[in-house]
Order: C-alpha cells, then sequence, then structure tokens
C-alpha cells in the first residue's frame, strides 16, 4: 500500500505541476511566442564561408515567425524554406522551448569551381549540383571546371567529378596539381597541371585505365626535366606526347 500511495502522490504532484504551468502560461503568454529563429552550422562542416552566405539569406525569411505562438509555425514550413536553399546538404530544426527556434545547417562541400562564358563562378557540390554564383575574392582553392555544356548538363559534371575522384593524392597527377577540367564536344575532357605545365586529353570515357599510364608518362617527363608538353591520353592503348600548339 506504501508504494501505492507515493505513487499517486507522485501523480497527483506532476498534475498540479503541469496545471500551474498551464496557467502561469496563459497569465504570460508571450512566453510561447517565437523571439528568435536561430541558425547554426553543423558541426559535421567546416563550410564557414558558405554558411554566412545561407544564414544572410535564411533570417530574413525567419522573420514572419517572430511573434508567433509556437503552435503557429509547424517545424516542417521551416525545414522546408531550408531545404529549398541549393547551398544546403541537410537541415534539423529544433523547438527550444519556450520561446526560440534552432535550425542546423550542413552546407554542401564545394569540390570545383565552374567559370561561365560571362566569367561568373558557380561552385560544385560533391553530388554536381550547381551552386549559386559567387564573387573572385570569395573563390576557394579549387580547381575550374570550364566547358559551356557543363552549366546545363548535370550528367557531364557528374562525370567531371568522377574523373578528378579517379586521380590519387599523391604522385605526379594528384589532385593538388589539378588546376583546371575543362570539356568540349569536340575533345571531351581536358585536364591541365599546375607545376608541370601540362595538358592532359582524357576524351570521354574509360578514364581508370587511362590514369596509370599518365602517371608514367609524366614521371618520365619530370625525370628529364620537361615541361610544358600536351599529353594525349585519349586512346585505348597508347598515349601521345606532343609539343604544345604543334600540329
Amino acid at each position: 500500500m506504501g508504494i501505492l500511495k507515493r505513487l499517486r502522490w507522485t501523480i497527483v504532484g506532476i498534475g498540479v505541476l503541469i496545471g500551474a504551468s498551464i496557467v502561469y502560461l496563459a497569465l504570460n503568454p508571450h512566453w510561447v511566442k517565437i523571439e528568435n529563429v536561430s541558425v547554426d552550422l553543423s558541426s559535421n562542416s567546416k563550410e564557414n564561408l558558405l554558411f554566412q552566405r545561407i544564414d544572410t539569406s535564411l533570417k530574413p525569411q525567419f522573420q514572419r515567425f517572430v511573434g508567433k505562438y509556437f503552435w503557429e509555425v509547424p517545424l516542417a514550413q521551416v525545414f522546408d524554406i531550408v531545404s529549398k536553399d541549393k547551398r544546403v546538404r541537410k537541415v534539423s530544426v529544433y523547438r527550444e522551448f519556450p520561446s526560440r527556434l534552432r535550425v542546423e545547417v550542413e552546407p554542401r562541400t564545394p569540390v570545383l569551381a565552374y567559370l561561365s562564358g560571362d566569367n561568373r563562378i558557380y561552385p560544385v557540390a560533391s553530388d554536381a549540383t550547381l551552386l549559386p554564383a559567387i564573387t573572385v575574392s570569395d573563390v576557394p582553392d579549387l580547381p575550374v571546371l570550364r566547358g559551356e555544356e557543363l552549366k546545363d548538363e548535370q550528367a557531364l559534371r557528374e562525370t567531371a567529378l568522377e574523373l578528378f575522384d579517379l586521380f590519387p593524392n599523391e604522385g605526379s597527377l594528384r589532385k593538388k596539381n589539378i588546376s583546371e577540367i575543362s570539356y568540349t564536344k569536340k575533345e571531351g575532357f581536358k585536364i591541365f597541371l599546375s607545376g608541370a605545365g601540362a595538358e592532359v586529353k582524357m576524351g570521354e570515357t574509360d578514364f581508370g585505365p587511362k590514369i596509370p599510364h599518365v602517371e608514367q608518362v609524366l614521371s618520365y617527363l619530370e625525370s628529364q626535366n620537361i615541361k610544358g608538353r600536351v599529353i594525349d591520353a585519349r586512346f585505348t592503348k597508347k598515349v601521345v606526347v606532343r609539343v604544345r600548339n604543334s600540329p
């Protein structure tokens, strides 16, 4: 009986506390009105610059919620607003009682920087999404992607990313040495290597088997201190090396 009595009094106490809270909120309704919608960078991301731009564009959109009661603002509505931003990879929305909404944003990670014909620069995310244009001063240290067809054809951007991903992190063909990836219908994909001053024609398919052959050629050219060559790897079984601009 002692346990039942304690349980009964506990339930009564909880009921009294809930009732008192309801009465208090009824007398102070401003406590359940949204005073602030904060936007935080996810701990999984280091894209601070991109986050700042996202934060700047989202805050004016969230002003409509300030002063409204919590139940007037579905979390799904806030989620939809943030999800429409192409720069956002993942979003979480939280209620922080009594007067705050918190939005946690994980921006997409730019991999390449697409340079359009009108000299506008668009970061390219890891899923080939073309992010909104940025100013030259804000461009991160990324390889440039060039070619008019790439702007409208996501499949081509996906192929460019697949090509870039195949390059190793070490050696003559390491990713850090790639300054530009370009595409034309006539020649397919080409890469430009900083330092070596080389242009490598990769074609449109079968990149994987071609890369080791190009690596061997580059290693030989470096051993001979030869720079400024065009390496044509578009063929299946051979790599052709010629002086740049030769016929």
